[in-house]
């Protein structure tokens, strides 16, 4: 295969800064309509700000960050024109998160001397269409995973074509982040001191199927430069159903949310054993007075977990009219995509296990006493000595 990965760096805030050069110098984050961040600049993401962190959080970590409201249907906009220009490359263009996609070039380049005139000429039509403050950072290779990780390692407006014969030597160095893998897994990697992906590669296939199973073995085929999955158009428009008929009609919805997971878990287990997410979730409810109604959510980040999705359905049940009590109930997955490397859910772990630590600290404060406990800071940074840069607060 011959397939070139697009990406432009920290799209939604490079659409930001080309309407405004303002906002050019100063860390930017943006944020969706649930008042967590949607997308950060370079800048801002030195201080810890990912996408998924609550609004709060991201105003702590960097006090200097300029806070916008994201203009989503405008990136949307901005993505498909990206979109029809790839088009115009090959009818083989699969996207990949914001701002991303692959493009299965085909015979059109074979040699890397012809991936660099094209990609010469594609990195032109893109900033004609687009404005030059949106340089796209290209990666080429035989494989998905390689292609992508080559572009996520070259600068914007910048190449990197890399030969078949040399894949394993490229990845090897590369850190274990890149896989597409889920945040535990990855967290898991860590603990067990696996930071490149030449280590992971170098695992026993037995022993990675045991701790991570069928997504662990997909992604050590792609540390391994044996990535075979295809690059899907748009035009074939994957979608996964599931329905349910109710033998009594039913209106509380805390059993039909339960009917709900039931429903969808099989698909989404399914969609994460072969690293897949989906970017659209439609809800479709049949009542008994024999009417249907339907509602649909775009997935900012597209996903494959439980909990987010069920969070969704009960939302969509909520902006529902209940005349009468639901007979049968329907679930499509759409816009289906490989999940994207590093992905965050809008409630991440961090905020979670803070939480946990906080709650475990009132209950030893209210069994011991507040004056028992201490927390560290380092109120001597350049002191010379560890020792010396610690002190300590109680309470």
């Amino acid at each position: 295969m011959s397939i070139l990965y697009c990406s432009i760096p920290h799209f939604a805030v490079a659409l930001a800064r080309r309407d405004n050069p303002s906002f050019q110098d100063r860390p930017l984050v943006l944020i969706a309509e649930d008042r967590h961040v949607f997308a950060v600049s370079a800048e801002a993401a030195t201080h810890g700000i990912v996408a998924g962190l609550p609004v709060r959080t991201a105003e702590v970590r960097c006090p200097q960050a300029l806070l916008l409201e994201a203009d989503v249907p405008r990136c949307r906009t901005e993505f498909e024109t990206l979109l029809q220009l790839l088009d115009c490359t090959s009818p083989i263009v699969e996207p990949h998160g914001w701002g991303a996609a692959y493009v299965d070039l085909g015979d059109l380049v074979r040699r890397r001397d012809d991936a660099v005139s094209f990609c010469q000429e594609l990195g032109r039509s893109i900033r004609q269409e687009l404005g030059k403050a949106l340089k796209p950072s290209l990666g080429w290779d035989s494989t998905k995973f390689t292609a992508q990780a080559a572009a996520q390692r070259t600068r914007p407006g910048h190449l990197m074509a890399v030969a078949a014969a040399q894949e394993r030597a490229f990845l090897k160095p590369l850190p274990v982040t890149l896989l597409p893998l889920e945040q535990d897994p990855l967290r898991r990697l860590g603990f067990l001191g696996l930071r490149t992906l030449g280590q992971y590669a170098a695992l026993p296939s037995a022993a990675v199927w045991q701790q991570f199973g069928r997504p662990g073995r997909l992604a050590q085929r792609c540390a391994r430069g044996k990535d075979d999955r295809p690059v899907v158009p748009r035009s074939q428009v994957q979608r996964l159903t599931a329905n349910y008929h109710l033998e009594d009609p039913l209106t509380q919805h805390e059993r039909l949310l339960a009917l709900l997971q039931r429903l969808v878990s099989p698909l989404l287990a399914g969609l994460r054993d072969n690293l897949k997410a989906s970017g659209q979730i439609r809800l479709t409810v049949h009542f008994a007075d024999g009417s249907t109604q339907e509602q649909e959510h775009a997935f900012l980040f597209p996903t494959a977990e439980v909990a987010r999705v069920m969070q969704v359905l009960g939302q969509l049940l909520n902006h529902m009219h209940w005349s009468a009590g639901a007979t049968a109930l329907g679930v499509t997955f759409e816009k289906i995509q490989d999940v994207v490397a590093g992905q965050l859910t809008l409630f991440p772990a961090d905020t979670e296990r803070e939480e946990t630590l906080r709650e475990a600290q009132r209950d030893l404060a209210a069994r011991f006493g507040a004056d028992r406990l201490r927390r560290a800071l380092l109120t001597h940074p350049g002191a010379p000595l560890p020792e010396w840069r610690i002190g300590w607060l109680t309470g």
